[in-house]
């Protein structure tokens, strides 16, 4: 990338931060009586996510926890275990479902992404709503310890002069503590302060995860909710593809075909008709999030010009992308580490 690209990028990072403030003094405006001590603390609490030294994705996820637990149950005291409860949360579909790496170092990757792949490993649960109770108090407990591992103790380095610390942590107790003030202007200003960890979460993770797609949507998703896809079987029919994508078995009444993503739902976080093929209950159950073996690309990107001259007016509906970006997005995902190379067990 030239000087020139860098400096345009640097611009549009620093009218991102500007965006942001705006956005967040406007809000905090609309919910607090003193508008200039509003914008003072907003602003300190930006310029903190502006000057944090950061080698994982602690800190915003920290500033999202304790927003969240204070719009739930205001108090001067959130426990560890609340706190580690939310941390799992939040970072469970980020490393399970959206496969997010959270540090610039990939050989060095932050203990709560081991913690949350070794639960779901051994209690078979990709959906953190069906962790059982068992599970999810052993994760608990687990992301509190972690905490105390120098993140409540580092959340507040580098903060400004002006700013105050939003709470106080005691090494060997298993609270932190919030002054009435500080309580105050977190539960009255959660929204703000949840649209600011968003962001400075997701700065952070696009320059760990140059080329993966949607990341301010993976970060601020609860979960990971998917539209129906019914209404593309008619379509996909209709494009006379009358066979599994993958294994190349001919749909019948024993075979009905299902819609699938090529390139995977949760990597994309849409459903354009580019990516979207035909394929028989087996294929799709079994293929799962994965990606596929490279040569399924070859036939996506065959099958999309096909589509495009023979149905031009179906496929020019949909949201399109230039010739060969399927590629580009593949090898996006492979830079990121997803999961892959996946092939049917047999083709026909």
């Amino acid at each position: 990338m030239g000087a020139g690209s860098s400096e345009a990028e640097s611009g549009r990072g620093k009218s991102a931060i500007k965006g942001i403030e705006r956005c967040a003094i406007e809000v905090m405006r609309s919910h607090a009586g003193d508008p200039d001590l509003v914008e003072h603390k907003v602003q300190a609490v930006v310029r903190l996510s502006q000057r944090a030294r950061m080698s994982s994705t602690y800190k915003p996820a920290l500033l999202k926890a304790i927003a969240r637990i204070s719009s739930r149950r205001p108090s001067n005291a959130i426990t560890l275990r609340e706190l580690g409860a939310e941390f799992a949360r939040l970072f469970w579909n980020q490393t399970i479902v959206f496969h997010l790496r959270q540090a610039a170092t990939i050989t060095k990757e932050p203990e709560v992404l081991g913690q949350i792949r070794k639960v779901s490993a051994a209690a078979g649960v990709r959906d953190f709503s069906r962790l059982p109770r068992s599970a999810a108090m052993a994760i608990e407990i687990a992301m509190a310890q972690i905490l105390t591992i120098d993140v409540l103790r580092r959340f507040h380095n580098n903060a400004p002069v002006s700013m105050t610390p939003l709470f106080c942590w005691v090494p060997g107790t298993d609270y932190i503590a919030l002054t009435d003030k500080a309580r105050d202007f977190v539960v009255a200003n959660h929204t703000v302060l949840d649209l600011i960890a968003n962001h400075w979460w997701a700065g952070y993770l696009e320059k760990v995860n140059v080329l993966a797609p949607a990341i301010i949507n993976k970060v601020q998703a609860d979960g990971a909710r998917r539209g129906s896809l019914t209404a593309y079987l008619a379509i996909l029919a209709g494009l006379d593809e009358g066979r599994c994508f993958y294994c190349n078995r001919v749909f019948s009444e024993a075979l009905r075909p299902s819609v699938d993503h090529v390139l995977p739902w949760s990597f994309l976080l849409a459903d354009p008709l580019w990516d979207l093929v035909l394929a028989c209950m087996d294929c799709n159950l079994a293929k799962s999030d994965r990606l596929p073996e490279r040569h399924f690309m070859d036939r996506l990107v065959e099958r999309n010009v096909l589509r495009s001259h023979r149905h031009s007016a179906i496929f020019s509906a949909s949201p399109s992308i230039e010739s060969g970006q399927e590629y580009r997005l593949y090898e996006a995902a492979i830079s990121v580490e997803w999961p892959g190379y996946w092939v049917p067990a047999s083709t026909y």
